[in-house]
């Protein structure tokens, strides 16, 4: 199959941020499709743009086989919604003109948001190449803004995503969801279920052989590691006042990897807290936090208290089961599911700090092969249901059925298919 792939944020192992993308793509390169990538110039972890991209419309480069068009966007977008809408709009538009002149002529476009404008040029170029259209949904909009407070819900930015989020919808010939939740979302929406696809997140190749024996905790102190977004969605202040509350225990400490618009806020906070055991050392490429990760003595994920929030379930958690370390969660739903099942960390509710600062001192007071032994659940649970791979096959089973191309199982080693945490052993 020709597979052409619209994503503005494509990152690699050695990048900060999420590497969904490119782990689908290098499989389905590796499987014998043809893998095209439309995708942004602009890092959305750092808000950079490196160099070799910089005063240029498009840049073609060759990554594990994957054809790569990057494409200019406006970049200036820290601290402003308005001036993210931009980076969204402006993206959208070189995406569809690169994919007009230099996407081929593919089987099925695959467009993945966010931000939900990725799927107009997937529509578009759909239409002008008479291609069958996919659209991943990875983050529903415009509901996720409005309730993290970006949006107003009857603002007529809120009213122009909802339309378009519906025509994205019912033009798709199929529509991904990464989440239960998302699901059950969409279908509110007016999806059908059928045509819904249930494709998670889950662990990148490279984390499979990696950690077998994951690296000793610090000698000293029992190490808390939070990586991921510093904004205002992901509820850090919790991870605070818990810091702040266990103050007094000399043995614990906090380790912030990652970059957003709070991070600053969230250093001034800490300082002003006393906080001198919380280190914020921004983003890293993927693989250094893994290794970070690896090295601590836990992870930590907070959400706050909204029904939407239960269907939040961050690549984060995987990436900690992954690096084989216990996990603390202060969240309901997903999330927290997974740690129940898996045997693997503490579950807490969200935006209480007291109850995330005990259960913290709970898992510092346990013995270190106990901790060891949670780990190896965590690792193992993760491993086993959510291997990247897998789910790229089951995209593949999806777009051979839409096109009449063989999806190409006979070209690569065959799994058997992840069970999802809404499955249960009978």
């Amino acid at each position: 199959m020709r597979i052409l792939y619209f994503v503005q944020y494509f990152n690699l192992p050695n990048e900060p941020g999420g590497s969904r993308p490119y782990q689908f793509a290098r499989h389905w390169v590796r499987t014998g499709h043809d893998v095209t990538v439309i995708t942004g110039a602009v890092n959305h972890k750092t808000l950079t743009v490196p160099r070799r991209y910089r005063g240029r419309l498009i840049v073609r480069e060759q990554v594990e086989g994957i054809r790569v068009l990057r494409v200019w966007s406006y970049a200036g977008i820290r601290g402003s919604f308005r001036k993210r809408l931009i980076n969204f709009l402006t993206y959208a538009v070189t995406a569809t003109l690169a994919g007009w002149v230099r996407g081929g002529k593919p089987d099925l476009i695959y467009a993945s948001s966010t931000p939900l404008t990725v799927g107009v040029p997937g529509l578009l170029v759909s239409l002008i190449k008479r291609a069958a259209f996919v659209f991943e949904v990875r983050d529903l909009w415009p509901q996720s803004a409005v309730v993290a407070g970006v949006l107003r819900d009857k603002a007529l930015a809120t009213r122009l995503a909802r339309g378009l989020a519906r025509l994205l919808y019912r033009q798709a010939a199929r529509v991904v969801a990464v989440t239960r939740g998302i699901t059950e979302g969409l279908v509110d929406a007016g999806v059908a279920r059928e045509k819904i696809v249930l494709v998670p997140n889950g662990v990148d190749h490279w984390m499979v052989p990696a950690g077998e024996l994951p690296v000793a905790e610090p000698a000293e102190r029992f190490r808390v590691v939070y990586c991921g977004a510093h904004g205002r969605w992901n509820g850090l202040g919790q991870i605070l006042d818990a810091a702040a509350l266990v103050l007094e225990r000399e043995q614990i400490e906090f380790l912030f990897i990652g970059d957003g618009d709070e991070r600053k806020a969230l250093q001034e906070r800490a300082a002003e807290l006393g906080l001198e055991r919380v280190r914020f050392i921004g983003a890293l490429a993927k693989q250094e936090a893994f290794e970070q990760l690896r090295a601590g003595s836990a992870g930590v994920i907070v959400t706050w208290k909204h029904p939407f929030q239960r269907m939040v379930l961050a690549n984060k958690l995987f990436d900690y089961m992954a690096a084989g370390r216990p996990v603390i969660v202060g969240a309901e739903g997903e999330m927290a599911e997974i740690v129940r099942e898996a045997g693997c960390g503490i579950v807490v509710a969200p935006e209480d700090p007291p109850a995330l600062a005990d259960a913290i001192v709970r898992l510092a007071e346990l013995p270190a092969d106990e901790r060891e032994r949670l780990g190896r659940r965590a690792r193992r649970f993760i491993i086993e249901r959510y291997q990247r791979a897998d789910l790229a096959w089951k995209l593949l089973d999806e777009f051979g059925a839409l096109t009449g191309k063989s999806p190409g199982r006979s070209t690569g080693p065959q799994r058997a298919q992840p069970r999802l945490v809404s499955e249960r052993d009978g």
